[in-house]
């Protein structure tokens, strides 16, 4: 007896998904995405499956900003930051769209992202013109995602990957992490730029390891986060950025070490 293969995921089932998921047409949504999760997806080739993917995202939020994080941590060790040809160091689905036309990548040399959709003016400057960066400040992407209500999608990738409590734990200036400067060189425009990045970093004279599994656990439980496993087996999570500050904070008000694995003795 013939084993029926797995259906594939269309760009349209995607959107579906998004939109039960409470994804809205106007919304900034950024994405944290394992290129794994497009294996699935429709495609004849793995450039095009992530095409697929990126289309959908896209899709979802055709009113909206879509935002994906192109980080690359080189220029921690001295290495220069060029805005457009410095590819992104978390995976393929990012530097893909990144290289899309229409899409921009913010000048932060350690926490650049890319974004498709028009921002309110007042951000312009801070996010796409050369100068010194707070890397989780106030004006940084994720204070963006922060005032614009955003929603935080997982494709295929689990909520360890949520580097927006890193901002959260900087606004609340948790002990066991420290402002660090890094100085370089940022090239944007063809011109180079001396700059100053600022990375709230975590010490490691201490026991400091992230734990997000019990954030993510506390969000789904609480209606702040909703998951779906499409028909391919496409895991999709969607939270919302306003809830995850929420629920960091107040659990880190309990537990100041709720974001660690040593405030979890006994496993996650």
């Amino acid at each position: 007896m013939a084993i029926a293969a797995p259906p594939v995921i269309t760009s349209s089932d995607i959107v579906a998904a998004l939109r039960a998921l409470g994804v809205e047409p106007s919304d900034t949504l950024f994405v944290h995405a394992d290129v794994r999760c497009a294996l699935r997806v429709a495609g004849d080739s793995i450039e095009r499956k992530v095409d697929t993917l990126i289309d959908a995202l896209d899709a979802a939020v055709p009113r909206g900003v879509l935002a994906m994080p192109t980080f690359t941590y080189s220029f921690c060790r001295g290495e220069q930051f060029d805005v457009d040809a410095t590819p992104s160091t978390v995976g393929l689905l990012s530097e893909r769209f990144r290289r899309r036309p229409g899409v921009r990548r913010t000048v932060d040399p350690i926490f650049s992202a890319a974004l498709r959709g028009t921002l309110p003016d007042a951000w312009e400057r801070d996010l796409f013109e050369p100068g010194d960066q707070d890397c989780f400040g106030e004006r940084s992407v994720f204070a963006l995602l922060r005032e614009s209500r955003a929603k935080l999608a997982f494709a295929g990738a689990g909520f360890e990957y949520c580097t927006f409590v890193h901002h959260v734990e900087q606004q609340l200036r948790v002990p066991y992490r420290y402002p660090k400067d890094f100085t370089g060189k940022v090239v944007s425009g063809g011109a180079a730029h001396d700059v100053r990045a600022r990375y709230f970093v975590r010490r490691l004279d201490e026991d400091v390891e992230t734990l997000l599994g019990p954030l993510g656990d506390a969000l789904l439980a609480g209606g702040g986060a909703r998951r779906a496993v499409l028909a391919g087996g496409l895991p999709l999570i969607v939270a919302e950025a306003a809830a995850v500050e929420a629920v960091a904070c107040r659990r880190l008000a309990d537990n100041p070490d709720f974001l660690l694995e040593r405030g979890h003795p006994g496993g996650p």
